[in-house]
């Protein structure tokens, strides 16, 4: 399947870039039909200020549905937390009144969890929008390499929309090695799909397919062309 990159001078450049395509594309769904509107995003710092800059765009945010990618498996008020990013890049900088559902389910493990919030994404289980990040070891989403639950999680034939993820003993992944990820069929289903990455290492890891990492393995099931916005 083929990736479109958009090569930004900057970060501050990307970051506009995909904020201003996002609106776009929000804006012309809903001109286009009624209903809610769909939209999971990433966590990391990379892509805060596109969250920021998209969350003042003139859109009616009511009638937007967010969700996340993916989250470590802690509370909101944790500093790693994917929903503690999402809420102060983006949903207090002007997009307080989109519904936004979490990933994470207090007192229960990712596993014993992964259902109820199976039940909670089914509404996005055919996206709109999504915006991706990826790591130097080409993960995407919480599909970490050699992690437990990745290969749930990357079947294109599973029924759950959601899948809990045991990263331990993956380097990138840190000390929060308990995750809960979106499943492969989300993204297949999805009707525009972002991936934000910066630096070269990066780009590198992306365009080597032939290591077939993770996201190597989603581009290659993908039916539309995903959007790629790099800056160095």
């Amino acid at each position: 399947m083929t990736i479109l990159i958009h090569e930004a001078e900057s970060r501050e450049e990307a970051a506009l870039f995909l904020a201003e395509a996002v609106a776009n594309d929000l804006k012309q769904l809903s001109a286009s039909r009624t209903g809610p509107l769909t939209l999971l995003l990433s966590g990391g710092w990379t892509p805060a200020p596109a969250y920021k800059a998209l969350a003042k765009a003139d859109l009616d945010w009511s009638r937007v549905s967010v969700g996340l990618v993916d989250d470590r498996w802690v509370d909101d008020k944790n500093p790693a937390s994917n929903a503690k990013l999402v809420s102060e890049s983006f949903l207090n900088e002007g997009a307080s009144a989109a519904c936004f559902v979490p990933m994470y389910k207090d007192g229960l493990s990712a596993v014993q969890a992964a259902s109820d919030i199976d039940a909670e994404y089914a509404p996005f289980s055919s996206p709109d929008i999504v915006i991706l990040g990826m790591g130097p070891d080409g993960h995407t989403a919480s599909w970490f390499p050699d992690s437990m639950g990745l290969e749930s999680a990357m079947s294109a034939d599973t029924k759950a929309v959601v899948a809990a993820i045991d990263a331990t003993g993956c380097p990138v992944a840190g000390d929060l090695t308990e995750r809960m990820t979106i499943t492969m069929p989300v993204l297949l289903n999805a009707s525009h799909i972002f991936l934000l990455i910066s630096g070269q290492e990066k780009r590198q890891v992306l365009e080597e397919q032939s290591k077939q990492l993770p996201v190597h393995r989603l581009i290659g099931q993908l039916t539309r062309p995903m959007e790629v916005v790099w800056a160095p």
